[in-house]
């Protein structure tokens, strides 16, 4: 693995990415059920910090991010985040991505053989938009593109558009219980967002549901295709974090209105993917750095050449 070179607190702030995440263990010393409150206790987690003295100044050692964090920093996060503010939390609906893809692989079996359809049990968001005003500071971007799809098509004819029709429910449905919504189909693909209050949850989700269309492709809808004899598929997947904006696209001699989205992180999340391989998710820098240290556990910094990302030391990573 590549290592990382060390950067102080500043230098990371220095970005204007505005967001930091530092992870703690939860302990809940006491609650109250008259005035519905609780008292907890907050510890650095163990796995993510070691603490260092340097010159008297108390500091926290990010292992992953190799960030030295002033313990008065972490003082000011806190006091700005947990007094008198909402913690939002918006976690998926599917509990287990394992028990999720069983229970999709019967009722697909049955459907692919002649049954009926018949959907999860498990809620999933209602199709969104974009956001309402022309820009938003903060999207997660995902896109998914079917490995070979053209010579796929080619050689499978109506039979991969019927692998296909599978393919697009399923994993959109799945984009649904992570709060996230489609952007548009590619014709080989999808690309999907999530757009919520909490950057936190946002990005676990994001990473969440990367893992899981690999889960339910590999573990649901694959196996239902080959039951009917069906082609099966692979994908690459590609995610990234940032800014977003939306233009409106007008040609008033053709009459065509539409909107397009202009966004980095859109553009990083797509070059990603592309150089992703066969059933790989691969995630950018800057969603990284925002993820729970237990997906961070789980990636690792792949080799590739920045520069066409837009900048030549933006790193990649793959997570399993």
């Amino acid at each position: 693995m590549m290592k990382k070179k060390m950067r102080n607190w500043e230098e990371l702030d220095a970005d204007g990415r505005g967001r930091h995440r530092f992870d703690f263990v939860i302990q809940v010393l006491s609650t109250d059920d008259e005035t519905q409150t609780a008292r907890i206790q907050l510890k650095p987690d163990p796995r993510r910090y070691t603490t260092t003295t340097e010159n008297g100044r108390r500091s926290y050692l990010d292992r992953f991010l190799k960030i030295l964090i002033p313990e008065e920093i972490v003082h000011e996060m806190m006091c700005q985040h947990l007094i008198g503010l909402p913690i939002s939390y918006d976690p998926p609906s599917i509990q287990s991505a394992s028990d999720y893809a069983n229970s999709r692989r019967m009722v697909l079996t049955e459907e692919t053989t002649g049954g009926s359809y018949i959907p999860p049990s498990e809620t999933s968001q209602i199709q969104k938009g974009l956001f309402a005003g022309s820009s938003a500071d903060f999207v997660s971007f995902i896109s998914v593109d079917i490995v070979g799809s053209t010579s796929l098509r080619q050689e499978f004819g109506e039979r991969f558009d019927k692998s296909y029709k599978y393919f697009l429910r399923e994993l959109i449905t799945s984009v649904g219980h992570f709060k996230g919504s489609v952007l548009n189909v590619t014709g080989d693909g999808f690309i999907a967002y999530i757009d919520l209050p909490g950057f936190t949850t946002q990005c676990d989700n994001t990473v969440d549901l990367g893992l899981t269309l690999l889960h339910v492709l590999k573990e649901s809808i694959n196996p239902a295709l080959k039951q009917a004899d069906l082609p099966t598929l692979k994908v690459r997947i590609g995610a990234d974090v940032g800014k977003a904006h939306k233009r409106s696209v007008d040609v008033p001699t053709t009459n065509f209105r539409s909107f397009d989205i202009g966004s980095s992180a859109l553009n990083r999340a797509v070059k990603i993917e592309q150089m992703a391989g066969e059933d790989q998710f691969l995630i950018g820098q800057a969603l990284y750095e925002l993820l729970h240290v237990g997906w961070l556990e789980r990636c690792e910094v792949v080799p590739l050449d920045g520069r066409s990302l837009g900048a030549l030391d933006y790193e990649v990573y793959r997570i399993s």
